[in-house]
């Protein structure tokens, strides 16, 4: 329900009559009945630490019904860019400048025309405001209330007034972004200070023409006749970046409200970067930093994650209110040498639901190509069982190339049986991408997998491509064989793949004329052959598969080329059936 409508609805229960005050009072009481009662309790208790001290009278323990504007700065300027700053506390002194609530300050009510009002008129309305103006509990109130617990619409409606405030929208998503990720992070990071513009540009234009290009993941049409389809979108998605890029005075041709609108309620990954935002900053939902701990010798120093009991933190990862664990090269926000926390955010958005999370686990099998097949029987066990007590499984970063050396044999070992990866490339010309594998890696002489897996880039440009229904060419992995590729790929044919890295550890390619015909996607890398500079493959989740017989490794399994060698001349290998007795996998 609309503020306006809760408000009306509320009065008329109670049979008001009164002052203007007495109107006020009435409408906060309706908006605090729609927060929990922690919300509640944290939004008033807050409203009253800023109201206190703010007389510049010199009069000491003035008990104040209102927030000073250089007290509001100070509080969540340490939180908030300078530019996301100003948007919020000229919100809410507009809302405590207003008398009732059908004086709707973003445009969505009383005689403003929502399809006319643009960036420039509500940025006239909130010129008059005086920024030395207090933020009345009114204001307080009704702007959180409309930020967080109206419609989508009304959301929108007040959202499109907040980033007036900005010199752009695409200045707007990109702090609100920074933000957002420190309590994303979970206590990794202390300030949005620590993530950088460039961090956030990828993910920034992802988010403005995610709308646009959400069409692409589920329209098949787009692969019989991709050229028109496509031409289309990229038109639609320039004019709409040009809109959100634009600043005040740039153009007559303003973003106008019903195109901001329609962004907003199209772009479900925004709404949760907002909503982070918003429930850390004002509701007590919070994830910021802790003191860093103390390291042991020789090991990094990482900052203490925000306590909470494993429940509550596994619910939030599953909603991508907070990031999972991360175990990587360094702390956060520099945990990858090849993703930021903003890139991470949108990897993780889009990964599928855990196995461990659904009913399947204990009975799920490899899928075709596979030679192991999982354990029989269902219910509770392993990771699922762990997760009443224990948090969910940290992502864990199992190969590098600039930590565990450019080898091929490394990569197979460190990667084998180790469950869901995200595998992320940097070619030489500085374009990153990459792609998700489902299933645990093992090598055949076949493709294999789940249509759970996709394709992504990260730089220039983040961008998701999820399978069609073209083939089931979803992984591939081999090494040692004479008549077959010999490295790791995904989607397309054998020996064109829309995306490859052959087992020399140095050539790479991404064919895709126009298409990949397994993943929909476009070249990936600049160039259709490729050198690779760098490599990353994190690890999602622990394998699910119970395996009977877990496969044991050799000493030769790290010289495949010597091993050819010696096949070739004939020579008997004593010590290639000779196995380890254990899984060395994890270095760790």
């Amino acid at each position: 329900m609309s503020t306006e409508k809760l408000v009306d609805s509320y009065m008329l229960f109670v049979g008001f009559a009164g002052s203007q005050a007495s109107k006020q009072e009435t409408a906060i009481e309706a908006c605090l009945t729609d927060f929990p009662d922690a919300e509640r309790t944290h939004l008033l208790s807050l409203f009253e630490q800023l109201c206190q001290g703010n007389d510049t009278t010199g009069s000491k323990g003035a008990k104040q019904d209102s927030i000073d504007p250089q007290h509001f700065n100070a509080y969540f300027g340490p939180l908030l860019p300078p530019p996301l700053l100003t948007c919020f506390r000229v919100t809410m002194q507009l809302h405590s400048t207003i008398h009732q609530p059908a004086d709707d300050p973003s445009g969505t009510t009383g005689s403003n025309n929502p399809n006319t009002s643009s960036r420039r008129s509500i940025s006239a309305r909130s010129t008059s405001v005086d920024s030395a103006s207090r933020i009345s509990k009114y204001g307080w109130v009704m702007t959180i209330h409309r930020l967080s617990k109206t419609s989508i619409e009304e959301q929108a409606g007040l959202s499109f007034m907040l980033q007036t405030h900005d010199k752009s929208l695409e200045s707007f998503v990109a702090n609100v972004t920074r933000a957002a990720m420190v309590f994303w992070l979970a206590g990794e990071i202390e300030s949005w200070k620590e993530i950088s513009g460039e961090d956030v540009q990828a993910t920034t234009e992802f988010l403005l023409t995610r709308h646009i290009n959400a069409s692409q993941e589920d329209n098949f049409d787009d692969i019989v006749s991709p050229a028109k389809p496509e031409t289309s979108r990229d038109k639609a998605a320039t004019e709409w970046l040009e809109a959100a890029r634009r600043k005040e005075g740039d153009s007559n041709k303003e973003l106008s409200r019903t195109a901001f609108l329609n962004w907003y309620q199209k772009t479900v990954e925004y709404q949760i970067i907002f909503t982070i935002l918003i429930h850390n900053l004002f509701l007590g939902h919070s994830t910021a930093a802790q003191p860093p701990s103390t390291p042991s010798q020789g090991e990094q120093p990482h900052r203490k994650r925000v306590k909470m009991s494993a429940e509550q933190e596994n619910k939030l990862v599953q909603k991508n209110y907070i990031a999972p664990r991360i175990r990587g090269i360094a702390p956060a926000p520099n945990f990858s040498r090849l993703l930021s926390a903003a890139d991470f955010f949108q990897l993780h958005y889009a990964l599928p639901t855990p196995s461990y999370l659904t009913s399947s686990f204990g009975s799920k099998k490899q899928g075709s190509g596979s030679a192991t097949a999982a354990k029989g029987g269902g219910g509770k066990g392993g990771i699922e069982q762990d997760l009443e007590t224990q948090p969910m499984p940290p992502m864990k970063l199992l190969f590098s190339s600039k930590t565990s050396g450019a080898s091929f044999s490394t990569l197979l070992q460190k990667v084998s049986y180790q469950g869901p990866t995200l595998v992320i490339m940097k070619d030489e010309d500085g374009y990153i991408f990459g792609a998700y594998a489902d299933q645990d890696w093992e090598q055949g002489p076949k493709f294999y997998g789940t249509d759970r897996s996709f394709l992504f880039t990260i730089r220039p440009t983040f961008r998701i491509y999820r399978p069609t229904r073209v083939n089931n060419n979803f992984q591939y992995l081999d090494s040692g064989t004479k008549t077959l590729p010999n490295g790791m790929g995904f989607g397309g044919q054998l020996r064109y793949f829309g995306l490859w890295l052959a087992s020399d550890f140095q050539s790479g390619q991404s064919a895709a004329e126009p298409y990949c015909s397994t993943y929909q996607s476009p070249r990936l890398s600049k160039q259709q052959n490729f050198k690779l500079e760098e490599m990353e493959v994190w690890q999602v989740h622990p394998s699910t598969i119970e395996r009977e017989d877990t496969p044991k490794h050799s000493a030769m399994d790290a010289h495949p080329d010597a091993v050819a060698l010696l096949e070739m001349a004939n020579r008997k290998m004593y010590s290639k059936d000779v196995r380890t007795p254990e899984n060395v996998y994890d270095s760790e």
